[in-house]
């Protein structure tokens, strides 16, 4: 029935303590719909390494795959994956694009984190640059220099691999720690003979030094891995949300190896690169989601290095299956998860 545009509707007359009940499961409804929608509608907030090895997650906003599964992302861009990681810790941001060796380096102080898959791995990523007056031209040539690392990251663990394989005792040189933006400096001024670090700042400090840059081989010493990993209040919680997040980067990968002029281009745009760079460094990436006994093994003798030279702090001894979070990348690519144990 209408009345001066209104609609009517019957009135239901209900006795008092009936009345309160119906009022106070209607605010409980609402309540739950509103805590609902909200947690649909929060942004995942993604902490992401300034490197070419995030390139996935680039791809995935810059062609609107985020956007496609109905996810808001909010980028923190960061230098290096050990910061990255330090954001999710701190609750700044859900989850992270960081390598192997800080998930480990960090397991023996928190449990708060999980692996939720590998989608980048890289056997050339981690330079060891060296400026020509140093006079070094070798790994032997190294003992008593001094080499500046980034510690706790892949770059330190690089450079003892590198150093073991030589023949040569790390404790034989000094290790100065740096953080990645100061490396090219540091190598430029003389403040180190040498350094060990992730791209793009192996290359920075070649282009630096010009004539006088020199490279030492790393003969393969360090596959990298390049993982998303996930604070634990969204595991089980929100997995939804990260069978999303793996769908749209499991998308960008696809296209960037069937389309891979476009991809550098969104890489050289992102992080204002070269191409002479970019052509580098290409062969050397691998961009494929997975999630296999490899990194476990990879993680577990990390974890024994820190342990044995005396890297590793705190009182938890990590249990990297248990690091490990496969469900989502099970949902999205079933073939891509290795029977792990």
């Amino acid at each position: 029935m209408k009345s001066e545009g209104f609609t009517l509707v019957p009135l239901i007359v209900l006795q008092p303590a009936r009345a309160a009940q119906h009022w106070v499961a209607r605010v409980g409804l609402w309540i739950c719909l509103a805590t609902t929608s909200a947690a649909w509608a929060e942004p995942l907030t993604l902490a992401v390494s300034r490197t070419p090895l995030s390139l996935p997650l680039y791809v995935a906003q810059h062609n609107g795959y985020f956007a496609a599964e109905d996810l808001e992302i909010k980028f923190n861009e960061c230098l290096g994956g050990h910061r990255c990681l330090r954001q999710v810790l701190d609750d700044k941001a859900d989850v992270a694009t960081v390598g192997d060796l800080p998930v480990v380096m960090n397991s023996f102080s928190h449990s708060d984190y999980a692996v939720i898959g590998t989608f980048t791995k890289s056997s050339d990523d981690i330079k060891l640059v060296t400026h020509g007056r140093a006079g070094i031209k070798s790994a032997a040539q190294l003992e008593g220099k001094r080499v500046g690392v980034s510690k706790g990251t892949a770059g330190e663990y690089f450079l003892e691999l590198y150093l073991l394989t030589a023949g040569l005792d790390p404790k034989t040189l000094t290790v100065v720690d740096i953080q990645p933006e100061d490396m090219v400096q540091a190598l430029q001024s003389g403040k180190v003979d040498a350094i060990s670090v992730w791209q793009p700042y192996g290359y920075l400090a070649l282009k630096a030094m010009g004539a006088s840059g020199v490279v030492l081989s790393n003969a393969n010493a360090y596959v990298q891995t390049f993982n998303l990993v996930s604070h634990r209040n969204l595991v089980g919680v929100r997995d939804t949300t990260l069978v999303k997040l793996l769908r749209a980067v499991d998308r960008a990968e696809h296209f960037i190896q069937e389309q891979p002029a476009d991809a550098k281009a969104i890489l050289m745009q992102r992080l204002a690169l070269e191409k002479d760079f970019v052509d580098s460094v290409w062969p050397g990436l691998r961009y494929r989601l997975g999630l296999d006994q490899a990194l476990l093994l990879t993680m577990e003798g990390e974890a024994r290095w820190a342990r044995r030279e005396g890297h590793a702090s705190g009182p938890l001894k990590p249990n990297f299956l248990q690091m490990v979070h496969s469900a989502p990348l099970r949902s999205v690519k079933p073939d891509a998860v290795a029977a792990l144990r």
